[in-house]
């Protein structure tokens, strides 16, 4: 019976664990609308906004700048993962006494970590100079909220002007490549020599006996 109750307890712990990350998941999405919308605006000379972001600290601590990296591809998960990473926040999963050293029992705590959204919202607050309870309200709206994309609009226009291009994550070049392939109608063609083709991609002599032996192959067609 005890057993059964601590794997009933034990599911439940992780599915308290897994409601948690999702929660987290949806005020992360949110901060990410913010960072592209921030990388649409101009920037002033100096660091990037990746090291900026790494370099401002809260309470002497910051996260990586993979956060902001994972934000600006549209990654919510690789941001999730680079948080949990470096974080000191953790959710008990199950706690049960085990025999070590000296066959004394002893507490063994199974644990998994948590993505500290507090330390997140704090540390673009500071950056952008945002309110940190503004970000906040706009983290529990999600980023699936109509309401985001406007609210995010008027605070980062007032601070560093309006967007000069789109706030979009860049597609993955899987995507790329597979709207190459089902739209082939709509790119041009673009015929050469392997000599002109060595000359545009400055390639030397073997590369150039290379590319003429995949020609004399093969009919070699280059996509984005």
């Amino acid at each position: 019976m005890g057993t059964l109750q601590r794997q009933h307890s034990r599911a439940e712990r992780t599915r308290d664990y897994t409601a948690a990350l999702d929660l987290a998941r949806g005020q992360v999405a949110a901060m990410g609308a913010l960072v592209l919308a921030r990388e649409a605006r101009p920037t002033t000379a100096g660091k990037p906004l990746e090291l900026q972001f790494a370099a401002t600290e809260v309470d002497g601590r910051a996260l990586p700048a993979a956060v902001w990296v994972a934000l600006r591809r549209g990654s919510v998960d690789a941001a999730l993962d680079a948080m949990c990473a470096v974080s000191t926040t953790h959710f008990l999963i199950e706690e049960r006494e085990e025999i070590g050293a000296g066959y004394r029992l002893q507490t063994v705590e199974e644990t998994r970590p948590l993505p500290e959204v507090d330390l997140l919202l704090a540390q673009l607050a500071a950056m952008l100079d945002i309110p940190v309870d503004v970000l906040a309200v706009l983290a529990d709206w999600g980023g699936e909220d109509p309401r985001l994309e406007a609210e995010i609009d008027e605070l980062l226009a007032s601070r560093f002007g309006p967007a000069t291009r789109a706030s979009q994550p860049p597609p993955p070049l899987a995507a790329m490549a597979d709207a190459a392939t089902e739209r082939p109608q709509e790119l041009g063609r673009l015929e050469m020599t392997v000599a002109q083709a060595a000359a545009v991609l400055r390639l030397d002599q073997d590369q150039a006996r290379t590319l003429a032996t995949l020609v004399d192959c093969a009919v070699v067609t280059l996509t984005s």
